[in-house]
């Protein structure tokens, strides 16, 4: 077994902070994975139902009640959370804010379904575990290392 490597006051060295590499913790790859799946089958979803709209003829679209501008907000948190994952998978502080925001846009939509008589309790339970996990003090260290390595470079 070597020891440590010590300098000239008998303390040991330390490595520079450059050439140690960040450890992604486990439940920032279970958050990752998920939003990556999440973004994926969106896009797989918006694809089919785009083809299958473009295909249906106008009758088909009164029968089934959908106007184009409701297909608007869920493009748009597609696109949102497809850029907040590239973010997070890069370490950005920009992605944890883009994150904080799309928990607190789905925390708002659970609870205005649960006063109205539509609880999704699974999605407030990973939208609370989310927010308590992005909030620990290594996670953000993580992404603020990141901002101010960015600005000192």
């Amino acid at each position: 077994m070597t020891s440590p490597r010590r300098n000239g006051a008998g303390s040991p060295a330390l490595a520079p902070a450059a050439s140690a590499s960040r450890q992604r913790p486990f439940g920032l790859y279970i958050i990752l994975i998920l939003m990556t799946l999440q973004g994926l089958l969106g896009m797989l979803a918006t694809s089919i139902l785009g083809a299958g709209l473009l295909l249906l003829p106008g009758q088909a679209w009164s029968e089934l009640a959908l106007q184009p501008s409701e297909l608007i907000e869920p493009f748009v948190l597609l696109v949102v959370v497809i850029v907040v994952v590239i973010g997070l998978w890069r370490y950005r502080a920009w992605g944890w804010y883009g994150m904080m925001l799309l928990l607190a846009y789905w925390m708002a939509s659970d609870a205005i379904g649960y006063f109205t008589g539509k609880p999704d309790y699974g999605s407030m339970l990973l939208s609370v575990a989310m927010v308590f996990y992005l909030n620990q003090r290594e996670v953000r260290e993580l992404f603020a290392a990141t901002n101010t390595s960015e600005v000192s470079a």
